[in-house]
């Protein structure tokens, strides 16, 4: 688009994101449902709203019980912090390349 391209590693990270997020909110929604025999509709709003920290709220949160409620606090506190962070955290290795002079495209020819 406009001339220019994004980087393959930019579109996995996306990707992943993206799935990460979505399997987070449907796992979440479906507990929610099942502890608590909601219909999946407003527990998925719930969900999404939990970890997108928008505050939203289809007025099912004050009737939750504790188990329901511990989930929206674990996807609020995973939107809120990024599972960029988290992933990093969780996965993070020691760097072995470490003192290495930077890369210069050189234009030949």
């Amino acid at each position: 688009m406009f001339g220019r391209r994004v980087d393959d590693d930019t579109v996995k990270t996306a990707s992943t994101l993206l799935t990460m997020y979505l399997a987070f909110a449907l796992t979440g929604a479906c507990v929610i449902s099942t502890a608590e025999g909601y219909p999946i509709e407003p527990c998925l709003f719930e969900a999404v709203s939990a970890v997108g920290t928008v505050g939203l709220s289809m007025g099912i949160t004050p009737s939750l019980g504790a188990v329901s409620r511990s989930v929206l606090i674990l996807m609020m506190f995973f939107g809120r912090v990024g599972g960029l962070t988290l992933m990093y955290a969780a996965l993070g290795g020691t760097r072995t390349e470490t003192g290495l002079c930077p890369a210069e495209k050189i234009s030949v020819g």
